[in-house]
């Protein structure tokens, strides 16, 4: 009885140390995620833009060790950094947004630009004179500032979320105001293999030449990620407009870091959240019974098309991990578009949830 009382009680032992490590196991895998999910706001990432520019004195002269602080307007996410002994500073990875620029020195007037606008693969220079005299002083600047990169010589144009919105669009397919940027046209009917039917190729590829190089020579990035077919090498389907915060199109001597491609660099950003919730809701409808019959047609139009959606966005909220403050907000959404041509039966479409988290 003794010898098997010893051998039933070392049992709940054996159990409760490997309860004990599979607990310690799960608890490192979460704390291994929080980790790289929250560190991921340091990595480069394909999109973003760059602030750089000088401090300087009333004289011109460098001011070093000043403090300056980019703010996003959207969330009040701050990144500091110090000027270097030529006065000069540099933001290198920051989200496309609205900013202010918060400069401060031992000896001048503290000093703030509004409404600085960063887009996409941009790299935007802000001169910055600081006045002398006491830091509870401030210099504010509201104007905007020019929108002049001279740090790089690429050529590049952004098509922004009023032109995504506001233009029409045929089938709501952001992807066809590629051809609005100088250089780019049109290369549907230039063959060479890239649309091979509905059945192979996306119905929402747009197939267009920069520059004179061949449709499938083109990049596109979704928020800095590959967003190609490989089959054919044209884009892969955009967010629907709803989603799309701008896109940036790059038609010669861009970076080295995008590779794989001769003719255009098309990168593509969603919508990130604020500190406040919002959304919205839309259907946009086309139907023949609305409109006359054209002169020239023998029938009226019968064509019935239904996109409807929504659009969400805001904080993060995580019990005990992120109150949503300016460090993890979101956005995301879904979109149905819904075809009936008469009398043949209706199809439809689903578009991909798409999301943004900026931390």
């Amino acid at each position: 009885m003794k010898a098997g009382y010893m051998e039933i009680s070392a049992h709940p032992t054996n159990v409760r140390a490997t309860c004990i490590e599979r607990r310690l196991n799960v608890a490192s895998a979460v704390v291994a995620m929080m980790f790289i999910a929250f560190s991921t706001s340091g990595l480069y990432a394909q999109g973003y833009g760059t602030i750089s520019g000088t401090v300087t004195d009333p004289s011109g002269a460098s001011v070093v060790s000043a403090t300056v602080k980019a703010i996003q307007t959207q969330t009040g996410r701050e990144t500091v950094v110090t000027s270097g002994k030529e006065g000069d500073f540099v933001f290198p990875t920051l989200p496309p947004s609205a900013y202010s620029l918060s400069v401060s020195a031992t000896g001048f007037q503290s000093y703030t630009q509004t409404d600085i606008v960063l887009q996409a693969d941009q790299k935007l220079t802000v001169g910055v004179r600081l006045q002398i005299g006491s830091a509870s002083e401030t210099v504010t600047v509201a104007a905007e500032v020019p929108q002049v990169d001279t740090t790089t010589g690429t050529l590049s144009q952004v098509i922004d979320r009023h032109r995504v919105v506001d233009l029409p669009l045929n089938g709501r397919n952001a992807a066809t105001l590629i051809t609005l940027v100088a250089g780019v046209v049109d290369a549907t009917n230039q063959g060479n293999g890239v649309n091979q039917g509905n059945g192979k190729t996306f119905p929402a590829a747009v197939v267009t030449s920069a520059n004179g190089t061949l449709p499938n020579q083109s990049n596109y990035l979704l928020n800095g990620g590959n967003n190609v077919d490989e089959m054919t090498n044209v884009n892969a389907p955009f967010p629907f407009p709803d989603a799309v915060q701008e896109f940036s199109v790059q038609t010669s001597n861009y970076e080295a870091a995008y590779g794989q491609s001769a003719g255009a660099v098309v990168n593509i950003i969603t919508k990130s959240g604020s500190t406040k919730f919002h959304g919205d809701a839309f259907e946009f409808l086309r139907n023949g019974y609305f409109n006359a019959r054209n002169f020239f047609a023998a029938t009226a139009d019968n064509l019935h098309r239904n996109q409807f959606g929504f659009t969400i966005g805001g904080p993060v909220l995580i019990p005990h991990i992120s109150k949503g403050c300016g460090k993890a907000v979101g956005d995301g959404g879904t979109s149905v578009n819904r075809t009936d041509v008469p009398p043949t039966p209706p199809f439809g479409s689903v578009a991909v949830f798409v999301s943004r988290l900026n931390r």
